[in-house]
């Protein structure tokens, strides 16, 4: 039967015409050339660009000038997310203005569940474009196609065109390039997909970096905002950080609400390029800070949302799609939920889907920031530690050096107390074994009995001297004992200081005289001068200086005392001077001439009487009336040997009350 028809059909005339086909033939054969140089075209296209929009704009430009269109717009659509839409479009002047275009970026093109085909009138997807394109563009004229691979919806191209509406072929030849147009899309996504992993690749490296090198906190969180912005393509984003209220209690995410202070302690935004440093608000007054507290360790991500949805000045409040993945603590124990210690905040102006490598990305990047918070409290903790420990370590080694200035003050103290001790033996020893001796041979003398009356006489003198010698010794010993405990009398008095003067004159003048061939000159100006004092006191103050001058000094010299009044810008005062020439006082010894039981060295070997005690209580009773007293003890021009030693003492001039 087949060979049978086969044959027929070779012996079938060639007279016989079909005159449609014969018609329609070589324009069929056209439109296949036609479809399958814009299909070559197309793959050309995907094949020779790396770039996902150039694809998309060549692939525009390419179909609009195949239909000899106004404009043509083609839209690129991941599977799962918005995020990676992109679009590309050629237009003819004035079609195509950017709110239309990015009206047209929005289309959902997922709602259209039919396989890839035109975009038939019966669609929803027909309607929604069409109302859009009644709405923004000044033609209403468009063919539309879907595209499908592997099974899902990948993109949606768009012609417009004036005029008369699209042909059959056109429609057939939109429809034959529907594979080519599926694979080119694809390609694009896959290009897009790869730079996208490139960014987040990119992120990843430059925070570890950053981590590595040790960037300080602020620097790193401020770097891990913009990169994470940029890797993204977000429009803002911050790190808020938690002050609780109650610490102790943060932990249990079972309650329903936390109480505490959120501080927006750095920020990015892709339109400012810097913000306020910091501001805050109360954590109670935001609802979405505790729904993401509570859903914690897990992060909250909404399609829209408005944050902060609380008054923050610095920080505008925008509706948005939002992701805040917590920033979780230290764990103290396995069974211990860690702390909140803030979020990071990331958002952006168009309504978004997060896909599930963004929220793995974010979900990194907020351990990597939650380990760089924790790691410099941790530091902080260790500084003031540290701090601390110095700080004791310091007041401790401070206490020591007190404590051993102390000792040392304390040895020196010893030292001198023990030096003190030995002048005071040495002194005492000589004051009292020389009078005692003395005393001893006069008792002896005298008890013979063919001794004269002369020598008697003599005898007794010698025992009433060494006893004066005595008594005098025990009394500036009490005297000095009265000083140092405050126990002295104080009874300021008028006093006739010439007279005082030369009454003191005269008990000294004839001695010495006799003995040394000493002169003893005073001088008084005025002669009248008048000083209220303590008269006691001053007695024994001019009878120790004119002593200890008559003691020290050279034979036949003079011993030159002067009194005189003085003015000064604080007070009035009386100078006394009391100057002698002689051994003097060497640089050394002149710091310590008025400590007790303190004497020159030699003086005991000269047999200079004295107890060390004189000038000690001079200087105590100078204090006593409150004077000061000076020395000074400088050689003399023509003699290195002998020294011009003087004393010099100011009282204050004190007036007696009247009445």
């Amino acid at each position: 039967m087949n060979q049978l028809d086969q044959g027929s059909l070779k012996l079938m005339p060639r007279s016989i015409s079909y005159p449609n086909i014969e018609q329609r033939l070589p324009k069929m054969m056209q439109q296949a050339r036609g479809s399958e140089q814009l299909a070559t075209a197309i793959l050309q296209i995907a094949l020779n660009n790396s770039d996902s929009s150039t694809i998309l704009s060549d692939l525009a430009t390419t179909i609009c000038r195949s239909f000899t269109a106004n404009g043509c717009v083609v839209i690129s659509q991941g599977t799962n997310s918005v995020q990676t839409k992109q679009i590309g479009y050629w237009q003819e002047t004035g079609l195509l203005t950017e709110s239309a275009i990015e009206q047209l970026s929005g289309l959902s093109i997922h709602q259209d569940l039919t396989p890839s085909s035109l975009v038939e009138t019966t669609s929803p997807l027909y309607k929604t474009i069409d109302c859009l394109i009644q709405n923004i563009l000044p033609t209403r004229t468009w063919l539309g196609i879907t595209t499908q691979f592997q099974g899902r919806t990948n993109g949606l191209v768009l012609l417009f065109k004036s005029g008369s509406a699209w042909s059959h072929d056109e429609h057939q030849l939109l429809s034959q390039s529907l594979n080519s147009l599926a694979i080119a899309l694809a390609q694009a996504q896959l290009q897009q997909q790869s730079r996208t992993k490139s960014r987040y690749q990119t992120l990843l490296n430059n925070l570890s970096q950053q981590i590595s090198q040790g960037y300080r906190l602020e620097s790193l969180l401020q770097n891990c905002l913009s990169e994470i912005g940029h890797a993204l393509g977000l429009d803002r984003s911050l790190i808020l950080m938690f002050k609780y209220r109650n610490p102790l209690r943060a932990k249990d995410r079972d309650r329903d609400l936390v109480k505490g202070t959120a501080n927006i302690n750095y920020q990015w935004s892709f339109e400012q390029a810097s913000l306020p440093a910091e501001s805050s608000f109360s954590l109670n007054h935001s609802n979405l800070c505790q729904q993401a507290w509570r859903n914690a360790p897990n992060c909250l991500y909404l399609n829209h949302a408005s944050f902060p949805d609380v008054t923050v000045d610095s920080v505008p409040t925008r509706g948005s799609a939002l992701l805040m993945m917590p920033l979780m603590g230290k764990k103290t124990s396995e069974t211990d939920s860690a702390m909140v210690l803030g979020f990071l905040v990331l958002q952006s102006d168009t309504v978004r889907n997060w896909s599930q490598d963004e929220l793995e990305l974010v979900s990194w990047v907020g351990v990597q920031i939650s380990t760089a918070i924790i790691h410099e409290q941790t530091l902080n903790r260790v500084q003031l530690v540290v701090d601390e420990r110095t700080a004791q370590l310091k007041s401790s080694m401070d206490m020591q050096g007190k404590l051993s200035t102390k000792m040392r003050q304390h040895i020196k103290q010893l030292q001198k107390l023990n030096q003190l001790k030995d002048d005071f033996m040495n002194s005492m020893s000589h004051e009292l074994k020389t009078p005692l001796t003395s005393m001893k041979i006069a008792i002896k003398m005298l008890r013979q009995t063919e001794i004269s009356p002369q020598m008697r006489e003599k005898y007794l003198d010698i025992l009433e001297q060494e006893w004066n010698r005595e008594y005098n010794l025990i009394k500036d010993l009490l005297t000095l004992q009265q000083v140092e405990s405050g126990e002295l009398s104080y009874k300021p008095q008028e006093l006739d200081l010439g007279e005082t003067i030369e009454n003191l004159k005269q008990s000294f003048a004839a001695k010495w005289q006799t003995e040394h061939n000493l002169n003893l000159v005073c001088t008084v100006d005025p002669p009248e001068l008048k000083i209220h004092t303590d008269a006691e006191s001053l007695e024994y103050i001019l009878h120790e200086l004119i002593l200890n001058a008559g003691k020290y000094c050279d034979a036949q010299t003079t011993i030159k005392l002067s009194a005189s009044h003085q003015l000064t810008a604080s007070q009035s005062e009386i100078v006394i001077a009391v100057a002698n020439v002689g051994a003097g006082i060497t640089p050394e010894e002149l710091p310590y001439i008025f400590d007790k039981f303190r004497r020159g060295k030699g003086v005991t070997d000269r047999a200079v009487p004295g107890t060390g005690l004189g000038l000690t209580l001079v200087q105590y009773l100078v204090e006593h009336l409150n004077g000061k007293i000076e020395v000074t003890s400088n050689p003399l021009a023509e003699d290195e040997t002998t020294f011009l030693t003087t004393f010099v003492l100011k009282l204050p001039q004190i007036q007696l009350p009247i009445g």
